[in-house]
Order: structure tokens, then C-alpha cells, then sequence
């Protein structure tokens, strides 16, 4: 019976002293078989006995011990892909210093509340960081780049697999058959590489990011934004008023109030857990005696300190947000105590060149409310632009509609600072606001629950911050391009973190980044909107590892809506202007808050959600035109976004690629310990009296003696 031998290189003198031959087969010794395998086939055809005959007796001269290994250690990948612990460090170095230190260096503003035994905080920069720079979060991203290297990466036995697909190749070649192995090797080799599979991984994220941020802006819905599905909730202030009319509100004082409380300890105000959750967007508990005492002593300066309440806005084309907007002043003129003369709720309105019935459906209202029978609640004051010009019709376009290409330099912000002046001027001219205490801007066309406890809370935050300075509200949206993964603080371009050596470096990099256009070019406006400095600053400063649920600092924010006390304002007098800076870019909010020269507050319980479905910014048609404008009007700011953002994905995907594949490297090794482990358990249950045993561990493990000072009960 003749054999044919395969040996996948030619061996060595040496090789070929210590070759053996075994029934026509030969192989080398255990030490040699670092050697690629060898094969044994046969020339002669004979029956299936005598083959499995001499199959068996093959085995059997070879040694149990030496044919039967397994698959992993039986391939020189296993000894040079089952890395040592040592070795396996080293290579986790490089890619967890980029994840953990880098963002440590590239910015500043880094967290001071941390301790050795309280790392949160920097594990929350970190990933800050990287989730402003990808502007999509990064767990996701790392979670799907370990998916793709346990399912992708061969692991150790990727060189025995090659050199698998290699043999076959080899052999269909010499049998005159198709390659079929040629596609799966080649997909196999790339799925191997350290940068090959982590770039395609890169460019699809990236793809992902930018395709979901045009469906979310085109055709916003939260059918884009998975991560949100079930547990973003949008509060409607729909009911409102009915919940507020049936909570112990109407107290003399503060003393009585909390003497309510006390008494129905479980239900503060005679709301359930449920009310209270529902009239603060989620955001306190009746358990939780800092939330409830804040709020009681907001309702007891609304009621019995409070000189009224202004709620400030600008409309057009908002038909369809004004019944929100009425639903929410019914619930907040349910807080005033209506027995009072001396405390007031008023709507002041500034509408121009609607076509949708918003002026029309505003008269509307302010005649029914005036015309109740027990006498109107609140007034809806409509502004008028004179005698000659009473509906305000001012013939202007709209900021959104303008061609970018025609008129690179409009302003983004239009003349909404102008109408917020004119606004602002009829209030402090008119006599009946001149008691009035606070005034609250709002947009109009949010068509979410404003939150009255969350009012009623910023009103009653210690050390009367909301009497001397100006208080934001935290309203979160979802980012589009995230998948719903970030929902942070709304409206960036009104927003400027609070200035500070600390962070010093990352505002100077946002203002760079604003200035790759020259000053009174649009993209000024939009660079607020598309910074990942930007998206940093409002994500650090918003989050609880910072502010802790406390009121925080900012030079400007306004998030939707704004709790300005009317004596900061009236003290400025003509030096409170909105201002959109000099080439007409910046936003107005933060113009007006500049001017009033004092620090303001965001705080962080008082929020409302957006509806995923109705963003702020330009949607539709809008987003379509800025859209095309920024990628064909200024390709060279949009190559270097897109380009960025191809880096950076490609840094934390790669980073993780490697971490994964030594990871997987070493758990194919771990078989090997575990084996050690359970062998050494067995032996040492069953010694009994023995003190001293040693044992032999065959993948590659030297003697192990073990010294046993307690001798092991039988079980």
C-alpha cells in the first residue's frame, strides 16, 4: 500500500534526522510540529475495512496523546496567537490610552468632582468627549465594534484557517476544480486586519450619521431615533389645568401650605407621585422633600409676593401650537391665587406676515378669555404695529427661506432680535406691567407642557436666585444624526459656557471653528449648531456629574423658555437691548443677556421634552435648502466636517478593534487555564491526607506543586 506525504515546506537536515515513518506516514517529533501540518493520502484504492484498519493502527503508533489534541492547539497559530498576559498588556496599552487619555489632552474643561474610589466622572468626560467629537455616542459604537470583532475576527485560528483555505485552493487547482474558497479566504484576511475592517466599520458609522441627520431634519419623526424609543416622553399640557385645579394650591402662606403637606405627608399638595411627575416633565418626586419645598415656596412667592407674570412671545405661522400654548396659561393661571387682586397673568404677543390664521386665532382667544363669565383669568395682549399697520403685515421673508446662494451673507437670525426689542420696549412702556416681577420668553410654537411646578420651583430656589438673576430652563431635544443616542439642552446657538481658565482651550477651538468662514458669512450662525467644542460645553455643562441637580452658571442659554426678573431688566433701562453682534450672525439671545451684564442660571429641574417630530430649526422644505447650502455652498467647511468625522470614528473604532481581537486572543488561551483550574480542584478533593501533590499540565504548563497546610474534609 503505497502513501503519498504532503509536507507544506521542506523540512531541515535536522527535521529529517528526527524523521520517523509509521506504516508508510511519516511525521515529525512534537517539537518540530511548530512545522506546518502533515498530510497522509493514499495512492492505492482498497476497501473501507482495511482503511479504517490501518487508520486504527496509525493511530495507535502515533499515541492517543498526540493525534487527538485540539483543533486550536494542532495549528501554528496556537502558538503564535495565544498571547501571554504580558504580552496581551502591551498591546492593550496603545488603544486604551487614546480612549482614556486623549480626550484628557486634546480639551480642557476636565471634571474636579473625583475621587480615587469615585472615577465616574472621568469615565463620563471621556465619553463625553468622544460623543461630541463623533457626535453620536460612543457606546454604541464600542458595543458594536466587540460584536464585530466575536463575530468577524478568527481570533488564534486565523492562520490555520487561511492556511486552510490555502491548501484547498491549492488542491482544487491541481484537481482542475473551481476555487469556491476564494471569496471567503479573501474576506477572511480582511476581517484579520487591524485597520482594514475598523475604517469600513468608520465609513459606515459615519454614512449612518450623516443619512439619519437628513431624515431626521427633512422628515423628523421618532421613528428615527430608536435609542429613544421608551423612555423620551413628551409631556402634553393637555390636562393640565384639570390636575392643578384639584392640588391644594390656594394657601395664604407658605406656612399653611406646608402644613398641608404634612398632614398628607404621601400626597405634598394633594398630588399623587403620578401629578407630580406629570407637571414637572418627570423631573421631581413627591418623595423627595428638596423638590417639594422648592416648589412651595415658588407657589407662596407666585401667590402672595409676586407682582404677576409675563409670558413673553414671538409668532408666525404657529396656527397649529396655539391650543398647546392656551392649555398650558389655563394651567399656570390655576397657580395664581384668584382672590387676589395684586397678583396678574398676562400673554404678550408679537405676530407678523402669517398666512395660516395666527393673528386671527390669537383675537379669537383674547375675546373669548375677556369675555368669561366669571371674569378672565389672564389677558391675551396682541400686539399691534399702529394705526396704519395693525396687523403687523411687514412684507419680511423669513430667515429660513432666503436663497443662501443669492444672499451668502443674511443673517441666520433675521430680525428676530429687532421684534424681541420691539417686544420688549411695549411691555416696559406699558403702565399695566409696571408691577409685574417676572416675565417669561418663550418660543410659541413648542407645543410641549411648560412644566408649571418646574416654574414654580425656579421660583423658589434658595438664596432668591431667581429674584436677581436670570434663569434658563433645561429643555432637552434630540440631536439629529444621533439615532436619538444624545438628547441634550435646546437651542446651542444661544448658548455660551461659563467662561474660565478650566476651560479655556475648548472655546478657543469653538471659536476657531467658527471662523473657517469669514465674519458676516451665514456659516458663523450655523458653526454653533455643527461644533463638537459646542456640543461639549452644553453636554458637560448640563450634566448631573457637574451641576448635580443644582442651578449651574452660564454666560448665556435660553433653551426655549427663560425666567427674566423684570427689576435686573428695568435697572438696565436702554442698555437691555438684543443685539445680534456685528455682522448680524450671533444669536439675539445672547446679545440681550450680555447687555444685562450680570451672570445667569440653567436649571436643570426645570425641563420640558421636545417632540421628536417637531424640532427646532428649519424642518421640511427649510432643512432641504440649508441642507444643499451647506454641502454645495461651502464644500470646503463640509469636506473637513465629513473628514473628521471619518477620523475620529476610525480612532475609537480601531481602538476597540484591537482591544477586542487581544481580548478574544487570549479567551481561546483560556480554556487552558480553566482546565489547569479544575484539574488541580479534582486532584486535590481526592488526595485526601495527601499534603504535597504535583501535576502534570500537558498545553504547555510546567509542573505546578501545591502545598495543602488544611487538609480538604471529604465531602
Amino acid at each position: 500500500m503505497g502513501k503519498q506525504l504532503k509536507l507544506r515546506r521542506q523540512p531541515t537536515a535536522s527535521d529529517a534526522a528526527a524523521l520517523t515513518t509509521t506504516g508508510g506516514c511519516s511525521t515529525l517529533p512534537r517539537e518540530n510540529m511548530r512545522l506546518d501540518m502533515v498530510e497522509c493520502g493514499s495512492f492505492s484504492s482498497s476497501s473501507d475495512d482495511d482503511s479504517e484498519k490501518k487508520d486504527d493502527d496509525y493511530h495507535h503508533q502515533l499515541g492517543k496523546h498526540h493525534y487527538h489534541r485540539p483543533a486550536h492547539e494542532s495549528s501554528e497559530g496556537y502558538y503564535h496567537h495565544h498571547i501571554t498576559a504580558s504580552s496581551a498588556l502591551l498591546r492593550l496599552i496603545p488603544p486604551l490610552s487614546i480612549l482614556t487619555l486623549l480626550p484628557f489632552l486634546i480639551w480642557d474643561a476636565h471634571p474636579k468632582d473625583w475621587e480615587f474610589f469615585h472615577l465616574y466622572p472621568l469615565i463620563r468626560h471621556c465619553e463625553m468627549v468622544w460623543s461630541s467629537l463623533l457626535q453620536f455616542s460612543s457606546w454604541p459604537v464600542m458595543i458594536c465594534t466587540f460584536l464585530a470583532v466575536a463575530f468577524l475576527h478568527k481570533g488564534s485560528s486565523s492562520h490555520s484557517t487561511t492556511t486552510s483555505h490555502l491548501d484547498v485552493s491549492s488542491s482544487n487547482k491541481e484537481n482542475g476544480a473551481p476555487n469556491t474558497m476564494s471569496q471567503s479566504s479573501t474576506l477572511a484576511i480582511f476581517a484579520q486586519s487591524n485597520w482594514k475592517m475598523p475604517f469600513v466599520i468608520s465609513i459606515i458609522f459615519s454614512l449612518l450619521v450623516i443619512i439619519n441627520m437628513t431624515l431626521q431634519m427633512v422628515c423628523p419623526h421618532s421613528i428615527w431615533n430608536p435609542f429613544i424609543w421608551g423612555w423620551y416622553r413628551v409631556y402634553l399640557p393637555a390636562d393640565i389645568s384639570k390636575t392643578i385645579e384639584s392640588a391644594c394650591l390656594h394657601s395664604s402662606s407658605i406656612d399653611s401650605i406646608a402644613a398641608t403637606s404634612s398632614s398628607n405627608n404621601i400626597r405634598p399638595l394633594c398630588l399623587s407621585e403620578k401629578q407630580w411627575s406629570d407637571l414637572s416633565s418627570g423631573k421631581f418626586s413627591s418623595y423627595n422633600p428638596e423638590d417639594v419645598s422648592a416648589v412651595e415656596r415658588g407657589l407662596d412667592f407666585l401667590q402672595n409676593q409676586s407682582g404677576g407674570l409675563i409670558i413673553n412671545a414671538l409668532a408666525r405661522n404657529v396656527v397649529g401650537s396655539i391650543p398647546a400654548l392656551r392649555q398650558n396659561m389655563d394651567g399656570l393661571a390655576s397657580l395664581f391665587n384668584q382672590e387676589s387682586s395684586h397678583t396678574k397673568l398676562s400673554l404678550v404677543i408679537f405676530e407678523n406676515d402669517s398666512n395660516d390664521g395666527t393673528r386671527q386665532a390669537f383675537q379669537s382667544w383674547s375675546e373669548q378669555e375677556s369675555s368669561r363669565k366669571d371674569g378672565p383669568r389672564y389677558t391675551v395682549d396682541l400686539m399691534s404695529c399702529g394705526p396704519k399697520n395693525p396687523n403687523c403685515e411687514l412684507g419680511i421673508m423669513d430667515r429660513y427661506d432666503k436663497n443662501p446662494f443669492t444672499t451668502p451673507t443674511a443673517s441666520g437670525v433675521g430680525k428676530l432680535g429687532e421684534f424681541r426689542q420691539i417686544l420688549l420696549e411695549y411691555i416696559l412702556g406699558k403702565s399695566e406691567y409696571d408691577s409685574y416681577s417676572h416675565m417669561v420668553i418663550l418660543d410659541a410654537d413648542l407645543g410641549t407642557s411648560i412644566s408649571p411646578l418646574g416654574l414654580l420651583h425656579t421660583l423658589g430656589l434658595e438664596s432668591n436666585i431667581a429674584g436677581d438673576y436670570v434663569v434658563a430652563s433645561s429643555s432637552g431635544q434630540v440631536w439629529p444624526g444621533t439615532l436619538g443616542t444624545i438628547t441634550p439642552p435646546y437651542d446651542f446657538s444661544a448658548f455660551r459656557a461659563k467662561e474660565s481658565t478650566g476651560n479655556q482651550k475648548v472655546r478657543q477651538l469653538h471659536q476657531s471653528f467658527c471662523e473657517l468662514m469669514p465674519a458676516g458669512d451665514r456659516w458663523r450662525n450655523l458653526c454653533d449648531a455643527s461644533s463638537p467644542m459646542q456640543l461639549f460645553m452644553i453636554q458637560s455643562a448640563n450634566d448631573a456629574t457637574n451641576h448635580h441637580d443644582k442651578p449651574y452658571e452660564v454666560v448665556s442659554a435660553f433653551n426655549g423658555m427663560t425666567l427674566y426678573p423684570m427689576a435686573l431688566i428695568r435697572d438696565r433701562g436702554n442698555k437691555a437691548r438684543y443685539d445680534s453682534g456685528d455682522d448680524g450672525q450671533r444669536c439675539e439671545h445672547v446679545g440681550f443677556h450680555l447687555s444685562l451684564q450680570e451672570t445667569m442660571y440653567v436649571n436643570p429641574k426645570w425641563r420640558m421634552n421636545l417632540k421628536p417630530n417637531k424640532p427646532g430649526g428649519p424642518v421640511g422644505l427649510q432643512a432641504v435648502k440649508t441642507l444643499v447650502y451647506a454641502i454645495f455652498g461651502r464644500p470646503g467647511v463640509v469636506s473637513t466636517l465629513v473628514i473628521s468625522k471619518i477620523f475620529f470614528f476610525f480612532i475609537v473604532v480601531s481602538s476597540c478593534w484591537r482591544i477586542g481581537t487581544t481580548m478574544k486572543s487570549l479567551w481561546h488561551s483560556f480554556p487552558l487555564l480553566k482546565n489547569l483550574f479544575m484539574s488541580l480542584s479534582h486532584q486535590i478533593c481526592r488526595a485526601g491526607n495527601v499534603r504535597c501533590l504535583f501535576i502534570d499540565v500537558k498545553q504547555g504548563f510546567s509542573m505546578f506543586q501545591v502545598q495543602v497546610k488544611d487538609v480538604y474534609e471529604k465531602v
